[in-house]
């Protein structure tokens, strides 16, 4: 049975609402690495760029799809009647009469789960025909996940998210 190492390199910087992640894809047969870096301006999308060992630029768009991000409303009403008589040996000394009308309403959102991305990359260097695929399962809130990367000559990666 082969050992299979991957490594894949997160890291994250807001600046003017957008996100650069950088990545490192490993071949876990030759240990080729591909460097790798997002940008992403709405947390479900944007351009990537990949840097092949050779030096060959890959550049491309990815798409994400989070799941599990759900809203619910509620609300809730009703009306209180309350009505108090103490009485001590025939005499009334106490009778009090409450009447009362409440009103919630409240919104949950739940966030999180996991999330799917898919990229296609194209190469820059003319007359070359090399694309790569790039396919994630990641952790909405954590980032941490996993996937697979493939290019049109036969290689393949594996990506892991930490």
């Amino acid at each position: 049975m082969k050992k299979i190492l991957f490594i894949l390199i997160i890291s994250s910087t807001l600046s003017s609402c957008t996100v650069t992640k950088t990545a490192m894809l490993v071949n876990t047969e030759s240990g080729e690495r591909v460097t790798a870096t997002f940008v992403d301006s709405n947390a479900t999308g944007g351009t990537c760029e990949a840097t092949m060992p050779d030096g060959e630029i890959l550049i491309g768009r990815y798409a994400g799809i989070r799941e599990t991000d759900v809203v619910s409303f509620g609300s809730a009403s009703g009306n209180i009647n309350a009505n108090t008589d103490y009485t001590s040996r025939g005499e009334n000394i106490l009778n009090s009469k409450t009447n009362a009308n409440y009103s919630a309403t409240g919104a949950t959102r739940t966030v999180g789960g996991q999330g799917k991305a898919h990229a296609i990359l194209y190469s820059t260097k003319p007359g070359s025909k090399l694309i790569m695929e790039i396919i994630v399962i990641y952790n909405v809130l954590g980032g941490g996940g996993y996937g697979d990367a493939k290019t049109n000559d036969g290689r393949t990666y594996k990506v892991i998210i930490e």
